[in-house]
């Protein structure tokens, strides 16, 4: 049986939506609430993995990675990207389309700064999605830049960046009995969000 309580209470605009969802799931799942998939195109070829999102506003919805990576090069050729929470716990999704774009080295700059010194090392040490032919290159390469920013501040290698995805649509998804779930879809045009409700 349906229970209303339990439907998507939709606003004009879906970022108090997700700002309420998205605190339950801080509060609720077991880790990585900020867990998210991004989805990429490079040359015709889809490709999926998780990142984590660091922060988010009204503009957009900001992770960090290498931009020689598998998903930097990817984002480069075609900024179109897609995104989805998943939290288990609350049995809800949110779906995300929209254009990626490079933040300003001065954000990338302050964000580097709050990471732990180890993953800052690791910034520098890995050649992310390169082919890695045996785990101790890894090795020599941490002991290499440990050696090198030893008693100093780790500056931000110039290919880390972060990225924030501005969103063109958005989607929730509220699981309900007999997968005759609950969908709300924002659409975003004419510098509005247009709000609609799906099938499952």
């Amino acid at each position: 049986m349906l229970k209303n309580k339990d439907l998507i209470e939709a606003s004009v605009e879906p970022f108090n939506l997700f700002k309420k969802w998205y605190d339950l799931a801080c509060k609720t799942e077991i880790s990585d609430p900020n867990a998210m998939t991004i989805s990429t195109i490079l040359k015709n070829q889809p490709s999926s993995r998780v990142v984590l999102l660091k922060s988010y506003d009204e503009k957009g919805f900001v992770f960090y990675t290498n931009s020689n990576s598998k998903k930097g090069k990817s984002i480069n050729y075609n900024p179109n990207v897609a995104l989805n929470f998943h939290w288990k716990s609350q049995n809800r999704q949110i779906r995300i389309e929209g254009q990626t774009k490079i933040l300003n080295n001065e954000v990338a700059d302050l964000y580097f700064k709050t990471r732990p010194k180890e993953s800052q090392i690791g910034a520098w040490a890995s050649n992310q999605s390169h082919e890695l032919i045996l785990r101790s290159e890894l090795i020599e390469s941490i002991k290499k830049f440990k050696k090198k920013f030893k008693d100093m501040e780790i500056p931000r290698p110039r290919n880390w960046n972060g990225y924030i995805v501005k969103p063109q649509l958005i989607e929730f998804w509220q699981g309900m009995p007999f997968r005759l779930h609950d969908r709300v879809q924002y659409n975003f045009s004419k510098n509005n969000w247009h709000l609609k409700k799906l099938y499952p």
